[in-house]
C-alpha cells in the first residue's frame, strides 16, 4: 500500500488550448503550457485514427493543455471510476455498508469483460463484499461487478447527483453496463427480459444485422449518455490526487487498485519510463468494421518530486488496428511526461 500517495492536490476543427476553457470543470491555478506542449498535442490529433479529446495537467500547479477537451466523447469502462467514487463515499457516509455480502447469480452475468461472468458459469453463485465489487472494477474492469454495484448505489441518477454536489460538470452516468450494450450493438429488447438469460442476449446480438449494427455502433459515438468531456475528467483525476473526493484511507486504496488495472499496457502506460508509478482507468469499445466507438485511458502519474501529472485522453470513431489507436495514447503519455519533467 502506498501509504503516502495522497497529496494537496486529428482532425479538421482541432480546438487546441493551454488553459482549461469551461469554467464548470476549471482547475484553480490554471497556467499556460508551453506553446511548444500544445503545439505536440495537436500535431497528436491531427494524426490520430480518430477524434482525439486530450486534456493534460499539472494538478499542484494547474498548468497544462488541451485538444478538444470539452467536446463529449463515448467513456465506455471509464465510466465506472465514477461510479466507485460515489459507491465509496456512500460508505463514507454510512449509507452503503462496504463490508456486506453480495450474492451474484446467473441473472448478474453481463456480457465483455467480466471474471465474475465466468465464475458465475463454471462454479454458480458468487458472494462477494461490496468493497470487493469496486475492487474488480478498478483492478479488473469487470462489467458484472459494476452492474450489480451501481444497482447497490442507486443507479445512474444517484451517481449524477453525487458529481453535481461537487460541482464536476460533464461527465454523465445514465445508464448499466448492460443497457448501453445493448444499445451499442442494437438490441432490443432481450435485456429488459425477466429473468435476465446472458446466453439469450448473446444470440440477440449475433441476429443484428450488418446495416443496422453499423447504424447502432456509428450513433453511439454521438450519444451524450455516459459521455464525457476530458477537461470534466481531467478535474475529477486531479482532485482524486488531491484527496478532494474521498478520505484519505479510501484515496490511497482506490490509487492503489487503479495502479493494478493492466488491461490496456499498451496505451498511456507504454509511454512513460519503466517503473513510472501510474494509477489508470481505461475504457474500450467493440469493434465494428474495423473501427471503435472508444479507445481511451486516463491516468494519475506520480512524478519524480511528488506531484502528480493528469491525463485524460479519449479517442473516438477510430479506424485502423488496434495498435495505431494504442500508439496514439502512448505518444501522449510520452511527450506529456517529458514536459511534465521540462524534458
Amino acid at each position: 500500500m502506498r501509504a503516502n500517495r495522497v497529496t494537496s492536490f486529428g482532425s479538421v476543427g482541432l480546438a487546441v488550448v493551454i488553459s482549461v476553457a469551461s469554467p464548470a470543470t476549471e482547475l484553480k491555478g490554471c497556467r499556460e503550457a508551453r506553446p511548444t506542449f500544445a503545439a505536440e498535442l495537436e500535431r497528436i490529433a491531427k494524426q490520430a485514427p480518430g477524434r482525439l479529446g486530450v486534456r493534460v495537467v499539472r494538478a499542484e500547479s494547474g498548468e497544462g493543455a488541451s485538444v478538444n477537451a470539452d467536446e463529449w466523447f463515448p467513456m465506455m469502462s471509464v465510466y465506472k471510476l465514477p461510479i466507485a467514487i460515489h459507491a465509496l463515499r456512500l460508505g463514507e457516509s454510512g449509507q452503503l455498508d462496504l463490508n456486506a455480502t453480495v450474492t451474484l447469480t446467473a441473472e448478474d452475468q453481463r456480457p465483455g469483460v467480466s471474471r465474475l461472468t465466468s465464475l458465475i458459469a463454471q462454479q454458480g453463485t458468487q458472494q462477494r463484499r461490496v468493497r470487493d465489487l469496486v475492487s474488480a472494477i478498478l483492478r479488473e474492469s469487470d462489467n458484472t461487478a459494476s452492474d450489480k454495484l451501481l444497482r447497490l448505489a442507486g443507479g445512474p441518477s444517484a451517481v449524477r447527483n453525487t458529481f453535481r454536489n461537487l460541482g464536476i460538470e460533464g461527465i454523465d452516468v445514465s445508464r448499466y453496463e448492460l443497457e448501453f450494450a445493448a444499445d451499442y450493438y442494437g438490441v432490443c429488447c432481450e435485456h429488459k427480459a425477466v429473468p435476465f438469460s446472458l446466453e439469450r442476449f448473446a444470440a440477440a446480438v449475433e441476429r443484428v444485422g450488418p446495416a443496422n449494427r453499423r447504424r447502432t455502433a456509428a450513433a453511439f459515438t454521438h450519444d451524450r449518455r455516459d459521455a464525457a468531456r476530458p477537461s470534466a475528467m481531467a478535474t475529477l483525476l486531479a482532485r482524486l490526487a488531491q484527496g478532494e473526493l474521498l478520505n484519505g484511507v479510501n484515496t490511497a486504496w482506490v490509487l492503489d487498485e487503479m495502479e493494478e488495472m493492466h488491461n490496456q499496457d499498451g496505451r498511456l502506460r507504454a509511454g512513460l519510463p519503466p517503473g513510472t508509478r501510474v494509477s489508470l482507468r481505461p475504457g474500450t469499445s467493440d469493434e465494428t468494421e474495423s473501427v471503435r466507438a472508444a479507445s481511451n485511458d486516463n491516468a494519475i502519474i506520480e512524478l519524480p518530486d511528488g506531484d502528480h501529472l493528469i491525463i485524460a485522453a479519449f479517442l473516438k470513431d477510430a479506424r485502423g488496428t488496434d495498435d495505431q489507436r494504442n500508439q496514439t495514447l502512448a505518444t501522449i503519455a510520452r511527450v506529456a511526461h517529458a514536459w511534465a519533467l521540462n524534458e
